[in-house]
């Protein structure tokens, strides 16, 4: 299996997070009426894409995964991670999320909240994640969906990705 290397992430590489988000998102075969409505909450800002707050992860020069760290009413949250359709359950997920675990722990936090995408919930649970609620979110045919409200201990144990991660800056 090919090396993958997570980088901090840069404002340059928004363009292709955004993109990763949106064929990420649009492999769950969700209506191209609900991933346009997502036009927005899919764009990855490039003010977010810093080194200690964002990782992208690069295979064979590719971006093929990114995640974003936020801080909101004094916790940290996952903002977003996205992994290209054609590397998920390749141990890139796993990797981006447990460095993202790290990067809270470094700044003191002992919990990172998550606010998931139906299709994701099993692999953040999987990590160890615990669903501590969910958030009403309707969409056109889908009166009653919502999204699981995660947490996941800083200091959970995280399997081993499986491939050498190097860092380096995007």
């Amino acid at each position: 299996m090919p090396d993958v290397t997570l980088c901090g992430g840069t404002p340059s590489a928004a363009p292709a997070a955004t993109a990763l988000a949106r064929r990420a998102k649009a492999s769950w075969n969700y209506p191209a009426e609900w991933l346009e409505r997502w036009t927005s909450a899919l764009t990855i800002d490039p003010e977010v894409l810093t080194p200690d707050r964002s990782l992208v992860a690069v295979r064979d020069g590719q971006v093929v995964g990114v995640c974003v760290l936020g801080w909101q009413d004094g916790h940290a949250s996952i903002e977003h991670l996205w992994v290209d359709s054609g590397q998920q359950r390749s141990g890139v997920g796993t990797a981006l999320l447990r460095r993202a675990l790290w990067l809270a722990a470094r700044s003191g936090e002992g919990t990172v909240l998550i606010e998931s995408d139906p299709f994701a919930e099993g692999f953040y649970q999987a990590l160890g994640a615990r669903r501590i609620g969910v958030t009403p979110a309707p969409m056109p045919g889908a009166p009653d969906r919502t999204l699981p409200r995660l947490e996941l201990d800083v200091a959970a144990r995280m399997p081993d990705p499986g491939f050498a991660i190097h860092e380096q800056v995007f």
